[in-house]
């Protein structure tokens, strides 16, 4: 909740429009403020996701620092909560940031048949894992933010480090090996409940691996377009941007499944992003709490059908669990 809806900016503005007009506040709001605002507004949140970026792809403890304080900045100019939050979250995490991010031990039963399996992680003790926890809603108790589907042809047991699992990396769309799922802290896998079609599994995963394969670098890893405008949702079908649950998605619907389950179960409000967004549209809507509220719904609504969340993939009715270690 904003802590002062009049800054300082829409001061300014609102006296330099009383001057010269005298319309009501609402007619401020859409016809000066709102584009006035806009643009410094875009800027400063434009930083703020660049430093979450560069937090969530390096997992380096002074880049966490640098999005604190791009936080509290932010919160300074806006009057929001967001670098509190933040903390109040970090801060119960704060214990296990200082253990060995692979402190358990393997999962040697982790099972690898199913051709088409999926896979999914979370609870990583790592500030990525943590980044990812906090920008996104959970409601399963193993946290799940991370996937994966089994490309079981490319399976050597004798090598458990063979990439087998399409996913996303770094670079974008990318694999994952057995003995990097072994090491994960919470882990569930699935498999369709009716079988899969051999020949469109193949096929699904032949494509997939054209933008998997290594070389092709020809992408970039995100959920939004360059990391800098959350209006900016990368959608489903878009074939330079990527993330891991996006490659799930994308591998069943070339089979003619949607594991999108886009259910109701998961809570938006205790996401980062949720926050985010808020603040957005209460400083640029300050005149109207109802367009701001209906504005943050029609964001979300639009949120929750275009990114592929792992817990939507979880609750997904094509999919059934048959393996979930949480520890």
């Amino acid at each position: 909740m904003l802590k002062k809806i009049l800054f300082p900016a829409i001061i300014s503005l609102l006296l330099i429009f009383f001057i010269t007009s005298c319309s009501d506040v609402t007619d401020v709001g859409q016809s000066v403020d709102e584009d006035a605002i806009n643009a410094e507004l875009n800027k400063e949140l434009s930083r703020v996701m660049e430093c979450y970026q560069n937090a969530l792809l390096t997992g380096d403890p002074d880049s966490v620092n640098d999005l604190a304080q791009v936080l509290e900045d932010f919160d300074q100019k806006y009057g929001s909560d967001l670098a509190d939050e933040f903390g109040t979250f970090m801060a119960q995490k704060q214990a296990r940031l200082t253990e060995p991010i692979n402190d358990f031990p393997p999962l040697t039963d982790l099972p690898v048949k199913k051709d088409g399996d999926v896979y999914l992680s979370g609870g990583a003790n790592s500030l990525a894992g943590y980044l990812v926890d906090w920008v996104a809603p959970n409601v399963t108790a193993g946290n799940y933010n991370h996937g994966a589907v089994l490309d079981l042809d490319k399976f050597d047991p004798t090598d458990l480090e063979t990439p087998c699992y399409q996913t996303a990396v770094q670079k974008g769309a990318g694999y994952e090996t057995v003995q990097e799922w072994m090491t994960k802290q919470n882990v569930v896998v699935m498999s369709p409940v009716s079988a899969l079609n051999s020949t469109k599994l193949n096929a699904a995963q032949t494509a997939m691996d054209y933008y998997c394969d290594p070389n092709n670098t020809n992408m970039q890893y995100g959920f939004f377009k360059n990391y800098v405008n959350f209006f900016s949702l990368v959608e489903k079908q878009d074939n330079y941007y990527w993330y891991c649950t996006k490659v799930i998605w994308r591998v069943y619907n070339d089979m003619g499944i949607d594991v999108d389950s886009n259910t109701g179960l998961i809570d938006w409000t205790t996401s980062g992003l949720y926050s985010i967004v808020k603040t957005y549209y209460q400083v640029i809507y300050f005149w109207s709490k109802k367009k701001a509220n209906q504005a943050l719904q029609d964001y979300i609504n639009k949120a929750r059908k275009t990114i592929v969340l792992s817990e939507e993939i979880y609750f997904s009715p094509y999919l059934k669990k048959y393996y979930e270690v949480i520890r």
